[in-house]
């Protein structure tokens, strides 16, 4: 795209260190106790701290090394006094460690998340936290003592904003995808303690332990997320200087949790390239002549079916920098549409101005 900027931002999550408390009536007991925390910080959809409500855990003991069921996929919830209960109370194993794996919402399947979770993700609009506590034993003697877990994101969060700055054009966005996005994969918890916090948003994960990050295998299925789709005209979105959230836009499916995955752009929008599509036109702002798509537009860059015979323009998910999405991390592709090179609008450059020639005549 001509005179068309696209810059990526990405900002991982960090987290909160302050958790609900515990519920005072078991503290003096070996009873087993949880708290949480996770991202503190959010937009609307994340889970975060303060939003976290429930979440489920599976418990583990260990005999001669095979993992034996101690808690079965239990629920627990926050109560009106900000403490996390939970039915029927267990109790801590003597001479035995318990290893605990926790997540929310309920994305886990009932084989639990000792072998590789199966998780089909669209329509991409939900986000999922896990986080793991292993190796832990009673310790009764510590005051108030609670099995703390720190909620790591499972999937990418995915922004898409578009502006116009060009006062001359009027651009019109009837849809907007992503596209040949997969969409299932397996989640592999880590096998270490999510405890340790990313330090802050402008850390990649690999500031802490890469153990301790849960890995996605076997990612499939592509799919197109619709961020925007205009259902009459009155939907269309017009371009301003001021940048649209595209992904928040309106009554869309509000797709922006996509899992992570490798981001391919080899063959300009062809076989599993991952892209933006955005479908719209692009108008002279004085005449309201359309300009883009014309007769010089590719066949294959035009809605033949759409009711204004859109074009489609087709921007990389994946940069120099960016060649995948990470867990936790969060992506802003800012886009401003300005021209297209398939326009054939006339444009004038610097003029110059040719110098007199002196012609002289003397008379006497």
């Amino acid at each position: 795209m001509a005179a068309m900027g696209i810059s990526v931002l990405g900002f991982c999550s960090c987290s909160d260190n302050d958790a609900p408390g515990i519920d005072s009536s078991v503290s003096a007991s070996n009873a087993i106790r949880f708290a949480a925390n996770t991202e503190l910080a959010s937009r609307a959809g994340d889970i975060t701290t303060n939003t976290l409500k429930d979440f489920y855990v599976y418990a583990y003991t260990r005999t001669d090394g095979v993992p034996e069921l101690f808690m079965d996929n239990v629920t627990v919830s926050k109560s009106d006094n900000n403490t996390w209960t939970y039915s029927p109370i267990k109790y801590w194993p003597a001479d035995q460690t318990v290893d605990f794996y926790a997540f929310a919402p309920a994305w886990v399947g009932e084989s639990g998340p000792l072998k590789p979770v199966p998780y089909y993700n669209y329509p991409g609009d939900e986000d999922i936290v896990y986080a793991v506590s292993p190796d832990l034993t009673g310790n009764t003697d510590a005051p108030n003592a609670q099995v703390v877990f720190n909620f790591r994101h499972a999937l990418s969060k995915v922004t898409v904003k578009m502006s116009s700055t060009n006062e001359n054009l009027k651009v019109k966005v009837t849809n907007v995808v992503l596209t040949n996005i997969m969409s299932r994969g397996n989640f592999n918890f880590p096998k270490v303690s999510t405890s340790q916090t990313i330090p802050s948003e402008t850390t990649t994960p690999g500031a802490v332990s890469e153990n301790s990050i849960g890995k996605w295998t076997d990612q499939n299925t592509r799919t197109g997320y619709i961020l925007h789709m205009s259902q009459d005209q009155g939907e269309i979105i017009e371009l301003t200087s001021t940048p649209i959230d595209i992904t928040l836009h309106g009554d869309g499916i509000g797709s922006q949790y996509m899992m992570p995955q490798p981001l391919v752009w080899r063959s300009n929008g062809s076989g599993n390239d991952t892209y933006i599509t955005v479908m719209g036109s692009i108008y002279d702002a004085k005449t309201g002549d359309k300009l883009w798509p014309n007769e010089n537009t590719p066949p294959e860059n035009i809605s033949e079916g759409s009711t204004n015979r859109d074009g489609l323009m087709k921007f990389p998910l994946s940069t120099s920098k960016l060649t995948s999405w990470i867990p936790g991390c969060h992506y802003i592709y800012n886009m401003v549409i300005n021209a297209n090179d398939e326009m054939g609008a006339i444009e004038f450059g610097s003029p110059t101005v040719d110098s007199f020639v002196d012609i002289e005549s003397n008379y006497q």
